[in-house]
């Protein structure tokens, strides 16, 4: 059996590792055990900082108030998808599937960054491929949340300056543009129901088809009633479709 593999892109703060841990929890505490091996890679290792998706070091500024900088005061740099190094990740992943025995667990792999969708050859390699939006506002919170309160890894002016000078530019011309490669569109985030519809496509590639109802969903849960019904698609685009929860 092949490696599962399942790319998760969106937005700066949108919920992709979150979604990303989520779904391994949950398919390691439903499948038997020792049945599959899951591995999460983050994109934002194949930087050059690794710590976060956006180097906020190069967006410093001289004025004590972050809201007031503009564009004109430096020669801020354009942040495009050339700082990932694609060609490492592909590498990793490639070596993740070698050496795969029939008796070995199904090994399933979450690959969760802003460009997850961005690169055509890992698309086309792709079982299931996500895209996590959320709105601008939403975002911005959950990165100050996570870098300057829980992390402190970052400062608020940093965070600000990064998100206004960089990111917010990033977001409308590269990474939205991949919305449209995506299979699933997650549009508020890490959403419990959307988690478990990504996770019933996982569970159709293994083959474990006949699994017991794992949760119990609210009635404007909105996915087919039957498991089955995903047969016909698989989460490809044969039929230039998709899935959106709303």
């Amino acid at each position: 059996m092949k490696t599962i593999l399942v790319l998760l892109g969106g937005g700066h703060a949108a919920g992709k590792k979150t979604t990303a841990t989520s779904i391994k929890n949950e398919l390691v505490s439903t499948l038997p055990k020792g049945s599959i091996d899951v591995r999460i890679i983050d994109m934002n290792k194949y930087t050059d900082h690794s710590k976060s998706s956006v180097d906020s070091s190069q967006f410093t500024t001289t004025k004590s108030a972050a809201i007031t900088i503009s564009k004109e005061d430096k020669n801020y740099p354009l942040l495009k998808p050339s700082r990932f190094d694609f060609r490492c990740l592909k590498s990793d992943i490639a070596a993740f599937g070698e050496g795969k025995s029939p008796s070995s667990p199904q090994r399933i792999l979450l690959v969760h960054g802003l460009y997850a969708l961005y690169d055509k050859e890992l698309r086309d390699s792709a079982h299931i491929k996500v895209f996590i939006d959320s709105d601008p506002d939403s975002r911005l919170i959950r990165w100050i949340r996570r870098d300057v309160l829980d992390l402190k890894q970052d400062s608020l002016e940093g965070v600000i300056n990064a998100y206004l000078l960089g990111a917010r530019s990033e977001m409308s011309d590269y990474i939205f543009p991949t919305k449209e490669f995506a299979d699933v569109i997650m549009p508020r985030g890490a959403e419990h129901n959307a988690v478990s519809l990504v996770i019933d496509g996982i569970l159709l590639h293994t083959g474990e088809k006949n699994q017991p109802k794992r949760l119990s969903f609210s009635a404007n849960y909105l996915r087919p009633t039957e498991i089955g019904n995903f047969e016909k698609e698989r989460f490809d685009v044969q039929k230039n479709k998709f899935y959106q929860l709303s």
